[in-house]
């Protein structure tokens, strides 16, 4: 009886040292959702092609999807949780081969993700995926690393991962229990069930260094505004109507119609704080 009391304990014991392992999700929804944003990819005429997910991997705007979501885009639009869209200013970096890329969007202070350390990914490490399968915002699924794989006849590694993805989770930070970044989800495969996968972080840092160091470079000229536009800097509380009149405190006149159709905002997209628009100049 008493062998039998001690089994049941350590079987709890044992557990419950499991679930400390795994990730607290709605602790990790909060914290990580702000860094996730939706891509809508349109053509050179302005019409939506398609959508897919990334997340912010520095306060500057250094953003990180899959190579595959932006190939055929002409404009990209970075849509934040809370409404705030944020314009694609440039590709920074791609590896086509391990299907990353990282784009610069302008803005300061912005929420991010960090990378796990190398190595941490182990088969069995409890994960989360945050991302917009179907354009759905901001979802969460869970599962494990299912295992780490080479591709057949590629050189390229990823993780296997159990977490369902559907189209439009391309891009979705593949996260640990602390919510730093493992993997970014790739692809799946449609003949079997939870066969899903992503690029190990390992492979996000190797193109990360260089990238970072091409912001830098250009951080000397993005503060330039382009000819014929200022840049303005939202803050906490802004609306394009206090931002009218802040800049009409200024002598800077212009209109609420004009920011919108120069930052493609919409009239319900909610503004973020850190989030840079141009302000169109009245020249003379």
């Amino acid at each position: 009886m008493f062998a039998q009391r001690l089994l049941s304990c350590l079987c709890l014991l044992a557990m419950a040292s499991q679930a400390a392992d795994g990730p607290d999700l709605r602790t990790l929804a909060r914290q990580t959702r702000p860094a996730v944003y939706l891509l809508v990819l349109q053509d050179e005429d302005g019409k939506t092609i398609g959508s897919g997910t990334g997340f912010l991997i520095s306060p500057e705007g250094l953003l990180v999807t899959n190579h595959h979501v932006i190939a055929e885009a002409k404009v990209i639009i970075a849509k934040a949780e809370n409404g705030g869209l944020f314009p694609i200013r440039k590709v920074v970096a791609t590896d086509i081969r391990n299907d990353l890329a990282i784009l610069q969007l302008d803005g300061k202070d912005l929420p991010c993700l960090t990378l796990a350390p190398d190595g941490s990914a182990e088969v069995g490490t409890r994960i989360a995926v945050v991302g917009s399968p179907l354009g759905l915002e901001g979802s969460l699924t869970e599962g494990i690393i299912s295992a780490r794989r080479k591709m057949p006849g590629e050189k390229r590694d990823v993780l296997q991962i159990s977490a369902p993805i559907s189209k439009g989770s391309s891009g979705s930070p593949v996260l640990d229990a602390q919510g730093q970044v493992v993997g970014v989800a790739s692809f799946l495969l449609l003949d079997g069930q939870g066969l899903n996968f992503a690029s190990p972080s390992e492979n996000l840092r190797t193109l990360l260094s260089p990238a970072k160091r091409v912001a830098s470079a250009s951080s000397n000229t993005s503060s330039i505004p382009a000819k014929g536009f200022s840049p303005y800097v939202v803050k906490s509380g802004d609306t394009l109507s206090r931002i009218i009149r802040d800049l009409d405190k200024r002598g800077h006149h212009t209109t609420i119609d004009e920011i919108r159709t120069v930052n493609q905002l919409t009239s319900t997209s909610v503004l973020q704080p850190g989030q840079i628009l141009q302000i169109p100049k009245k020249i003379p």
